[in-house]
């Protein structure tokens, strides 16, 4: 069998370079397992390197002596080794190199290390930072190194520094808002400060947005409440109107009936003092307008009373509201006493024309023809002014006979 020792100077040094590599791979095994912490496989890359290490020392002291053949005696007599043997014991090293580097670098695929978990910090978006009591920083990802350069002007080297520039806990950086949180945390009896940075732009802009939202609620709240205290004015005073109403219709009612009472009936004048002491009760109350509605029976009991005669062309449309019949019945009741006071009437039409988008309602009697223009006093004045309230009218038409006219617009 040949030899080692018979091998061309150029196939030793290929050798000698392949042992080379083997003790530089070992080095690297070695040290990133070292540094994962796996020091089983540290101790398994230095039993590696021994024998790599020894052979490449043996071929460089053949090489160095052979001429002069002052070699170490193990030199000799493991050049004098078959090269066989010699090829096996590398494929066997590199075989086992190769297997303890490729375990050390699936390491970091597969378990959690701090190598694996520093590429997984530098890829957050937000920042991490971590340091000692006096400042010294252990950890921060590119992220808060990236913020400290924007917001300080200089690299991240004390966290109690740093935490003193964003004390405020918002900062606007480039475009972006970030907060940071800092926090005190105990790791083997030792007292460490962390921090994170959060890119909170949506949420901040949303938050922004909220509170214009609320400022112009707020001030909507505010006019709503004025506008219902108006609304309260206004219903105040149309109460006060109504009752004026009913007060004058109800004292316009009772005058009347007893001017048109016969003063030998004394069942008559016991009907009008009982209808008199009535009234006075019902003056002394809390007038309520909604309970003032005048029913079809009630004008015609009026009209009785007053000595007039009622004559309906048609029923009352059923397309008026409450307040609208409200406003027909206090129409009717002053159309009809006035008929009488003024006019001196003995029967009062009442008949309604209904057209697009209206309803007009006319109070027609047959007494005699004011003198002059018709002035809308008292009871007249009192229900235009609530008619306007309504979108409705009230007017008088002059002809052969006088017609007091209602209309309302629009309707329906």
């Amino acid at each position: 069998m040949i030899s080692f020792s018979v091998l061309s100077p150029l196939m030793r040094s290929v050798f000698a370079l392949w042992a080379l590599l083997l003790c530089l791979s070992c080095i690297g095994s070695g040290m990133l397992a070292v540094v994962k912490k796996r020091f089983s496989f540290t101790a398994f890359a230095f039993i590696l390197f021994v024998p790599s290490y020894l052979l490449w020392q043996i071929i460089f002291d053949f090489s160095l002596h052979v001429k002069i053949g002052a070699a170490a005696p193990i030199t000799e007599t493991v050049c004098g080794l078959s090269r066989v043997y010699w090829l096996c014991a590398f494929l066997l090293l590199s075989v086992l190199s190769v297997i303890l580097l490729m375990s050390n670098l699936k390491y970091d695929k597969t378990f959690i290390t701090p190598g694996a978990i520093k590429v997984y910090l530098d890829k957050m978006p937000c920042g991490v930072c971590c340091w000692r009591e006096n400042g010294r920083v252990l950890f921060s990802n590119i992220c808060m190194n990236t913020l400290c350069a924007a917001i300080t002007k200089n690299a991240l080297l004390n966290g109690n520094q740093f935490r003193d520039a964003v004390r405020d806990g918002i900062k606007n950086v480039d475009g972006k808002v970030w907060r940071f949180v800092s926090r005190e945390i105990n790791v083997d009896d030792e007292m460490l400060y962390e921090m994170i940075a959060s890119d909170i732009t949506a949420e901040y802009a949303k938050t922004e947005a909220l509170e214009k939202d609320k400022a112009e609620l707020s001030r909507l709240n505010k006019e709503l409440r004025e506008y219902y205290s108006s609304i309260d004015e206004s219903v105040k005073r149309q109460e006060i109107l109504q009752a004026k109403m009913n007060i004058h219709d109800e004292m316009n009612r009772l005058m009347l009936s007893t001017v048109a009472a016969d003063k030998n009936d004394a069942a008559a004048l016991d009907n009008i003092f009982s209808l008199w002491e009535h009234n006075a009760l019902l003056l002394c109350m809390e007038t309520d307008s909604r309970a003032n509605i005048r029913q079809t029976g009630a004008l015609d009991s009026l009209a009785k009373a007053l000595g007039i005669k009622v004559l309906w062309k048609s029923d009352l449309p059923d397309i008026l509201d409450g307040s609208q019949k409200e406003l027909f019945f206090f129409t009717a009741q002053e159309a009809l006493i006035n008929a009488v006071k003024h006019a001196g009437a003995k029967n009062l039409e009442i008949s309604f024309e209904k057209t697009e988008g209206s309803l007009i309602c006319r109070f027609t009697n047959d007494g005699k023809l004011p003198d002059g223009d018709v002035c809308f006093e008292g009871g007249l004045a009192n229900i235009r002014l609530l008619a306007r309230k309504q979108n409705a009218d009230i007017c008088t038409e002059l002809g052969p006979r006088f017609t007091l006219v209602l209309k309302y617009q629009p309707i329906g």
